[in-house]
């Protein structure tokens, strides 16, 4: 199965994050370098530090499964359908006039009509927005660093991945590969990130994330309820830059995750990362340690169990490749069944590769997600297995037209008590998008 993107005026966009997050729901692409967007030379400047790109999109898709359920579940339901849908999007970059701090914001409705199963059709919304002020705290203590990101999205697809940073951080401690049964769902994250030096080499560093995901209504009977909650995830430590190649950090670690009437648990520790420029084009990120989980869940208390957490990125970029390769692995929590807290390990890979045909691009995307219980004495051999990928080929026919064939899969499958729930699902589409011509009047 393939798909034909059609997108103008629209500059780059992250396959990872519109293919393997889109699958679950049609996540925002959030502006800015690291998420390519903003500052697309085609924006229109409105006042003073002000440009948007106002932009529409209008689909039509071919879909496997649009219920995210196993076929036994769906007696009497069509699960194959024909989507279209419709994504009017603004982004927007500020700076001022001294460019010290930059605002980078993305608001967008996504509207979808389902041509069998018209009860399925909705409306659902989604931004995001990064603050910038590192310039600004430059000014009183040089290499200092302060960014604030924030990111919401309602949907009936709940995500099972989204894309982090390059050094393989989650963009939502909440999204790692569980993949539930279509259902409304709302989720938000905010991100704030510090560093601060203290002399020539060595810098404070912080950072702390909030993030909620909760469920609503379902148009298919769940295996079991799914559990809404909420997480907090924060770091303290310190950064020695040893050489120009080399740096080393020390984290106190902390997650504290909410799962309401089921309980609530923390996993508590430290990490010792390792940051390495190979060359220009090459570099690697490696975090390692451990936290201990404690707390109550459905009113039985943890016991103090050591867990293990870290990470590997490895990224490479030059003329014609761009690579990201992210292993991470951590304790998430349950979202299904029963409180729970679980083992989780993620790898992700991200390419883009130019061909000899000019204007020719390669793409190809993967996730895998494992998730076990861990430190639980219960039995209840909680556990999910998510596998998506996409791939294809990217050709830019005009400075504005880029024309995209791609195919996506996912397979899903989730455990409780011996019992599985397993499905994959298949997407095609066809996409045009296009800038808005927007004209904004000089007062």
């Amino acid at each position: 199965m393939a798909s034909i993107i059609l997108g103008m005026g629209l500059g780059w966009c992250s396959l990872s994050q519109a293919q393997m997050g889109g699958m679950g729901g049609g996540m925002p692409t959030i502006p800015g370098t690291e998420f390519g967007g903003a500052t697309d030379p085609s924006s229109i400047r409105v006042g003073t530090g002000l440009h948007v790109v106002p932009s529409v999109q209008v689909s039509e898709r071919y879909d496997s499964n649009v219920f995210f359920a196993p076929k036994s579940l769906l007696q009497g339901l069509t699960p194959e359908d024909f989507v279209t849908t419709v994504v009017p999007q603004v982004r927007g970059l500020y700076t001022d006039h001294e460019n010290l701090v930059k605002v980078s914001v993305v608001a967008g409705a996504v509207g979808s009509y389902y041509a069998n199963n018209t009860g399925l059709s909705y409306v659902g919304a989604n931004a995001g927005a990064v603050l910038d002020m590192s310039d600004l705290l430059s000014r009183w203590r040089p290499g200092s660093r302060w960014t604030v990101s924030d990111t919401f999205f309602y949907s009936p697809q709940p995500p099972a991945f989204l894309v982090g940073g390059l050094s393989g951080e989650q963009a939502n401690p909440l999204i790692t590969g569980f993949q539930a049964f279509r259902t409304n769902t709302r989720s938000n994250s905010v991100n704030t990130q510090f560093e601060l030096p203290l002399n020539k080499t060595v810098k404070l560093s912080a950072s702390y994330t909030n993030s909620f995901i909760h469920y609503g209504a379902s148009q298919v009977q769940q295996a079991a309820p799914l559990i809404s909650q909420q997480a907090h995830a924060y770091t303290a430590g310190l950064i020695t830059q040893l050489s120009l190649y080399d740096s080393v950090r020390v984290d106190f670690t902390g997650n504290e995750f909410d799962q309401g009437s089921l309980g609530a648990f923390s996993a508590r520790g430290g990490t010792l990362g390792w940051t390495h420029r190979f060359t220009p084009t090459m570099s690697l990120n490696a975090t390692g340690g451990a936290q201990v989980l404690s707390g109550e869940l459905n009113g039985m208390s943890v016991s103090s169990t050591i867990a293990p957490v870290g990470g590997l990125a490895i990224a490479w970029k030059d003329d014609t490749t761009f690579m990201t390769l992210a292993y991470r692995s951590g304790i998430t929590p349950s979202f299904q069944f029963q409180g729970a807290a679980l083992l989780n390990h993620m790898v992700s890979c991200n390419i883009t590769q130019k061909t000899p045909i000019r204007d020719l691009v390669g793409l190809l995307g993967a996730n895998y997600s494992v998730a076990n219980e861990y430190g639980s004495n219960s039995g209840s051999a909680i556990s999910w297995t998510t596998v998506g990928g996409t791939a294809g080929w990217r050709y830019r026919a005009t400075q504005k037209l880029f024309l995209t064939l791609t195919y996506n899969y996912q397979n899903i499958d989730n455990s409780f008590g011996g019992t599985r729930f397993a499905f994959d699902k298949h997407v095609d589409s066809k996409i045009a998008r296009m800038q808005l011509n927007v004209v904004a009047k000089r007062r």
